[in-house]
Parts: C-alpha cells; sequence; structure tokens
C-alpha cells in the first residue's frame, strides 16, 4: 500500500514544542531548537554556524539526526551566541601563600610603605660586623653582607643572636609570600580579541583589561597598580591563553571563540624595563 501524506510536507524547518533558550548570566546564549523534517531533507536542512530561525544572534555549534520513522528525521540543533561582541569576563581566583627567599620581600631594604622598620636597613648605609670583621651589617636585625660601606655586595644572611629581634630572624632565609592568580573564560565573536590577547601574553596591565578587553569583572577592581620606591608599577600579568573554535560555519570559519586565560597579581607590581605593557 502506498503511504498517503496530507499536511505540511516538512521539507523545511520548523520549530517545535520543547526547544529552549538560556543565557548563562555573562552574555553567552545558548538555545535548542527541535525539528521534524521529511527524510529528503533531514541530513541538510542543518549545517555548522547556521543562524536560529527566530533568534538571529545564535548560530548552529552541533546538532543531531534521528530517523524517527520511514519517512520522518528528528533533528536536534544546538545553537550558541553572544550578547554583544564579547562575554563578562567568568572569573575564578586563587590566593595562598608561598616560600621566596627573603631579599625579595619588599620591606628587606626600606622601610617601605606599611612596615616601621626595615629588614636590612635602607640599602645604603652599613657598618662593620663585630663577629666577622669582613662583613658588613644592614639594619638592626643582624643582616649581613659582603659590601661595602655604601653597598650591600651580596646578602651573607643573619649571623647575629645576641638580642631576641636578632634571634627572630637568626639563620632565617625565606619567608611566606602571598600569591594570587585569577583563572577565566570569556566568549568572542571578534578574531581580533584572540589575536590582541595572544601577542599580550608575559606582558602587563594597570588595569582590568587587556588591549582593551576586560578580562576581570570590575567588582575585583578597575585599577592595578603599585607605588615602589618612587615608580609605578603594573601588578597584573597576562601569564597563559588558550583558545578554541566554538562554533564553526560548514566552511570552516568560525563564527565565535572560546578564550580562557590565567592572569598573575604581583603585589610589588612589575618593572616596566623587563615586562612590557599590554
Amino acid at each position: 500500500m502506498a503511504i498517503v501524506k496530507t499536511g505540511n510536507a516538512l521539507t523545511s524547518k520548523f520549530v517545535q514544542p520543547g526547544s529552549t533558550y538560556e543565557t548563562d548570566g555573562y552574555g553567552l546564549l545558548t538555545a535548542r531548537a527541535i525539528y521534524l523534517l521529511d527524510k529528503s531533507v533531514g541530513g541538510t536542512a542543518v549545517v555548522g554556524g547556521q543562524v536560529h530561525p527566530q533568534y538571529f544572534d545564535l548560530f548552529v555549534h552541533k546538532f543531531t539526526l534521528t530517523r524517527k520513522t520511514l519517512e520522518l528525521d528528528e533533528v536536534v540543533a544546538d545553537y550558541v551566541g553572544i550578547d554583544g561582541t564579547t562575554t563578562q569576563p567568568n572569573v575564578t581566583a586563587s590566593l595562598g601563600l608561598t616560600s621566596e627567599h627573603i631579599t625579595t620581600h619588599p620591606n628587606f631594604f626600606g622601610p617601605s610603605t606599611g612596615f616601621s622598620t626595615a629588614i636590612a636597613g635602607n640599602g645604603t648605609t652599613f657598618t662593620t660586623s663585630t663577629i666577622r670583621q669582613e662583613y658588613k651589617v644592614g639594619g638592626v636585625f643582624g643582616a649581613h653582607f659582603n659590601g661595602s660601606a655604601t653597598n650591600a655586595g651580596g646578602f651573607v644572611g643573619f649571623l647575629d643572636s645576641s638580642t631576641a629581634d636578632k634571634q627572630y630572624f637568626y639563620g632565617k632565609s625565606h619567608y611566606l609570600a602571598p600569591t594570587t592568580s585569577f583563572s577565566g573564560c570569556i566568549y568572542t565573536t571578534s578574531s581580533g580579541v584572540v589575536t590582541n590577547l595572544k601577542n599580550a601574553v608575559g606582558k602587563t596591565s594597570g588595569s582590568n583589561s587587556f588591549s582593551s578587553t576586560k578580562l576581570l569583572p570590575d567588582h575585583v577592581g578597575t585599577t592595578f597598580t603599585a607605588s615602589v620606591k618612587g615608580s609605578t608599577r603594573n601588578t597584573l600579568m597576562l601569564s597563559q591563553v588558550s583558545f578554541e573554535d566554538y562554533c564553526v560555519q560548514s566552511g570552516g570559519t568560525p563564527k565565535i571563540y572560546k578564550i580562557n586565560y590565567e592572569l598573575r597579581f604581583n603585589r610589588e607590581g612589575y618593572p616596566a624595563e623587563v615586562y612590557a605593557t599590554a
């Protein structure tokens, strides 16, 4: 017996009940559309990068086809899009402590802001050690150096145990320094954003943006600079970037890029003579 067809021929897409639309709160838009199509067009009706029939800022990311009957295919298409050009940064922060050599402490020579007494003096005034005549002493905690009366030379160590204050430093060589890093993710329709961030790896910023792309939300801070011994330094560095083509057209050209990145925060800042500004 021949198949008798009536009603809609189902040769073009028509969104079926059960389709969804969702936003992640950062500007990434996703949708799922269900189509019932005649088997003659089911395999070609949906292609990567195709625009959603109702939401024109969404494009096909992937789809599945299921043969429902001898004559009908069900196509479930997942769409993705962006509210604007680039999403807001979705960021996770990690704060902790790490062991650093005592000479890297911001108050080793000082005193620096927030400290009343420097660990090893002012860095330019030294006296001869009463313990080892060949060494010089800086500050009041027994820090010994092999330099001159006006230049530290190399740090030898804390060698004086004659007072309680000096005993606290005696033999110490490291301290616990705070460390902060941010891991984030953004989506963008701009290949220029990908290129700019790729070129900014290893560079610094004094704001929450790199190459005009916001990588930290404003509530974390908008200014990231530190004043160190009379100079202003940027305290954020873009240490890592990875990206992927998240939504690709049938011809292979991406519609959307997903970018993951990592930022390092240094409370003392990064010297501009060593690290360029993005």
